[in-house]
């Protein structure tokens, strides 16, 4: 008679030969369906539990695996904090800064992040490089100018020496025409006029009488704008020798020395001792703002009948003013716009700009402008000697660093840029910060 066991045994002898008929086809096979997948899934968990318990032991015994900290020429950056090291001699050194680290690591560093496990239990030593050193040195997005550099005196009555500068090469600002001029006023109270790409003195007030802006107010603008701009002949009415004595007969009539006469808009002179002598209209227009008479209009017959002077000197003394009208600032500050024209030349015109863009505040304040991310590479002009000038890198906050030498530009990757000129003058006015070199950056910090 059959147990309850049996009808088991036989129930499980049937599922088996219905799965096998079901899985494999064969109803008749005496191995279990299955059963190397399953045995290959248990060994397959084995080994990976014991790779795991290695990896557990090993990072027990070893902490941090890394070892990139031991690497030559190597910055490294701590991944939970963003502190930066140097590796040294057996001694991990912290430093203030990007710049720094580049400085002592030289030419072949490069920046690896890393884990505080891996730098575990590695000898500390004292922090190295330059505390006032910019944080990073930006090489990709250089600016080769122009740059604006605006007055003060635009806005301020008693603006000082600073200068408003901005170093966008894309700032905004409208060029003073061809044919308009405008007037400024130097250190000593000596007054400019500016035209033509250049700066006229005025040495007689009859100057501005006759130009028109005797009224006007003139914007200071101090003796390091002034300097930037290539300075033209002082503007005065022409001295001419022996004025008021007598002279040679024009027209039947006898006229001192010094009398003015014109042929209608065009042709204009003055009686020298020896006949008319030819002027320029400009000469012409500031000699009538002094002249004792009105100038004496000449028909044709009278001026080719008048002795002539050979003197011709009054035409070329000064550029042509007369037709120039002139360009007051209104609500925006007068500024020159510089850029390079060559390795140790710079270019540079009168230019209009609004005050946000000029550096220089509601009050008169002036100070540095430049685009985020952005900097630049300049070597000062004029600069003596026959040795590579001394370059300069201009953050984008507006302050200069001195680089101190060949070695230093290389190991900022700066040896490779092509320096821009910039004024020596200039440059001396941005806010100077500390001097690049490899030799200050490996130097202990002192707390």
């Amino acid at each position: 008679m059959q147990t309850q066991r049996d009808h088991v045994h036989a129930h499980q002898f049937m599922v088996g030969r219905l799965s096998s008929a079901l899985i494999e086809g064969d109803a008749t096979r005496a191995e279990i369906p299955g059963r190397r997948a399953l045995t290959g899934l248990w060994s397959g968990l084995l080994v990976a539990v014991l790779v795991l318990a290695g990896f557990a032991v090993y990072g027990w015994i070893v902490p941090g695996g890394s070892r990139a900290f031991a690497q030559r020429g190597v910055i490294l950056v701590e991944k939970e904090t963003g502190v930066r090291y140097v590796y040294l001699s057996g001694l991990l050194h912290p430093t203030p800064n990007l710049t720094s680290a580049l400085l002592i690591q030289g030419t072949g560093a490069t920046v690896k992040p890393i884990s505080r496990a891996s730098l575990k239990g590695v000898p500390r030593g004292v922090e190295l490089g330059i505390a006032g050193a910019p944080q990073s040195v930006q090489t990709d997005r250089l600016s080769a100018g122009p740059w604006l550099v605006c007055l003060p005196g635009a806005v301020a009555d008693n603006p000082g020496e600073a200068l408003g500068i901005n170093l966008d090469p894309r700032a905004p600002a409208v060029p003073l025409a061809a044919d308009r001029f405008t007037v400024v006023r130097g250190p000593a109270g000596e007054d400019h006029v500016l035209a033509t790409g250049r700066r006229f003195r005025v040495d007689s007030p009859a100057v501005l009488v006759a130009l028109g802006v005797d009224t006007a107010r003139p914007i200071a603008a101090p003796r390091r704008w002034l300097d930037l701009l290539p300075e033209g002949p002082p503007l005065a009415p022409a001295d001419i020798p022996r004025a008021g004595s007598g002279g040679p007969s024009v027209a039947g009539r006898s006229y001192p020395v010094g009398t003015l006469f014109r042929r209608g808009d065009e042709q204009f002179f003055v009686l020298r001792a020896d006949g008319l002598a030819p002027m320029s209209p400009t000469e012409f227009l500031f000699a009538s703002a002094v002249a004792a008479g009105q100038p004496v209009d000449l028909d044709l017959s009278a001026l080719v009948s008048a002795p002539r002077s050979a003197d011709r000197s009054l035409t070329e003394r000064l550029p042509e003013l007369a037709a120039l009208r002139w360009q007051p600032a209104g609500e925006l500050v007068p500024c020159l716009r510089q850029g390079p024209r060559s390795a140790r030349e710079l270019s540079g015109a009168v230019a209009f700009t609004p005050r946000e863009l000029s550096g220089v505040d509601g009050a008169g304040k002036a100070s540095v402008l430049a685009a985020p991310g952005t900097a630049m590479v300049v070597v000062p002009v004029p600069h003596e000697g026959a040795g590579a000038p001394v370059i300069s890198y201009v953050s984008d906050a507006g302050v200069a660093y001195t680089v101190a030498d060949g070695g230093s530009a290389a190991a900022l990757k700066l040896d490779g840029v092509a320096p821009v000129p910039f004024p020596k003058s200039l440059l001396a006015t941005l806010p100077a910060g500390a001097v690049l070199s490899r030799g200050a950056a490996l130097a202990p910090q002192r707390g």
